[in-house]
């Protein structure tokens, strides 16, 4: 039901809108495009949902980022609170959003051309409200969440942005086989972002508190790639020069490919290999574990544990990052470069890897709902055995 009502309210054209020479410019810029998908977002077509999840996106990566920097202020406060705070910053972000549209890019003329700016904005930010509280409600009656509309978003625009090049290509010579090709290359970068996923390089970690007979834990330092906070978070600061350029005027060399791409390229690997040390800091897990007593087989405690993690996690997230920014890139030169009918195939890759992991995502979420069942067989069995 929450699908249903979703792509009916962003079939929905949002009224009093005249679209700019300025607009359109601005939306057929690849981190837009990419950015509206991932975000739910339907910003080419102005709809009623066109903001999409991104206020909300936004909101939550910066509750994040302040929890997982253990600020004083935010340790303090109650989740409901602080629930009421990340409301409060997705309504400011909508808000600044509608604004910058609305107002950005003249969407709105006539005599009355304030009025129609406000009615804009209003009905931009209810909308993006609406889908905010839609994905609550999903949550907690149904499954996945936002997590589900992301998907279907991205499943709808993927498959309408792919079928002009693949008529192209079937009318090609051998164009059979060029499609074969797609479809199997498809697959493979799926089937590869399942394994960088589910990579992990184990240490031993022995847990005083267990009995000595038991096999040590594992402690897990995995590879960072494609993070769906560290890509939404950078697809976010991507869309900065375009937006500055637009809004403000800015010299050219802001708009040109090499500069697109580079920061592309930069931005990506920066955020990607820094939110690595956010969420796996080797100083909170070495004085963790200083404090408990436990410690990595071979390692000692304190600094030369943090040494181990520090020297473990930037040799693999480099390699993550990396290639992480290098496939992005790769997509903004191609959307820069290449004819229009082509770009949609460059922007796959990144499209794939961002829906496997979010149907990842939803493959967790059901095997979480299945543990009550299996500890009803596990029960069962006890019972029957004594």
């Amino acid at each position: 039901m929450a699908i249903i009502v979703y792509s009916l309210g962003n079939q929905i054209p949002m009224p009093l809108v005249k679209m700019t020479v300025e607009y359109q410019t601005m939306i057929r810029h690849y981190h837009m495009s990419m950015l509206s998908i991932l975000t739910g977002a339907n910003l080419p077509d102005l709809s009623l949902f066109s903001l999409g999840f991104s206020p909300y996106m936004a909101a939550m990566m910066i509750i994040q980022l302040l929890v997982m920097m253990k600020w004083s202020i935010v340790e303090e406060i109650s989740q409901r609170q602080l629930m009421y705070l990340q409301n409060l910053l997705s309504l400011l972000f909508a808000l600044i959003e509608a604004a910058i549209i609305a107002n950005g890019f003249s969407l709105a003329a006539g005599s009355d051309h304030l009025l129609k700016v406000l009615m804009i904005i209003v009905t931009l930010t209810a909308g993006a409200m609406f889908v905010q509280w839609l994905g609550n409600v999903t949550t907690i009656y149904g499954i996945g969440g936002m997590v589900v509309l992301i998907v279907g978003n991205m499943l709808h625009s993927n498959m309408n942005r792919l079928v002009l090049p693949c008529r192209q290509l079937l009318k090609m010579k051998n164009g059979i086989w060029l499609l074969a090709a797609l479809i199997i290359g498809s697959l493979l970068i799926a089937w590869l972002t399942i394994i960088f996923h589910a990579a992990h390089y184990e240490t031993k970690q022995i847990q005083i508190s267990l009995p000595s007979q038991i096999e040590p834990a594992v402690f897990p330092i995995g590879f960072n790639l494609g993070t769906m906070m560290t890509f939404m978070l950078g697809m976010s600061f991507l869309v900065i020069p375009s937006l500055v350029a637009s809004l403000f005027k800015m010299p050219a060399f802001w708009n040109s490919p090499k500069f697109q791409i580079g920061f592309a390229i930069v931005m990506t690997f920066l955020i990607d290999y820094f939110f690595a040390f956010v969420m796996l800091s080797p100083r909170q897990i070495a004085k963790g574990m200083r404090h408990s007593g436990n410690y990595l087989l071979g390692v000692e405690i304190g600094k030369p544990t943090r040494r181990f993690i520090r020297r473990r996690l930037s040799l693999f997230n480099f390699f993550s990052a990396l290639v992480l920014g290098l496939l992005v890139g790769l997509q903004v030169a191609g959307s820069l470069l290449a004819p229009k009918i082509w770009q949609p195939l460059y922007a796959l890759p990144i499209s794939i890897v961002m829906m496997v992991l979010f149907m990842e995502s939803l493959v967790e979420i059901l095997n979480e709902l299945t543990i009550p069942k299996r500890y009803q067989k596990l029960k069962e069995g006890i019972l029957k055995s004594v």
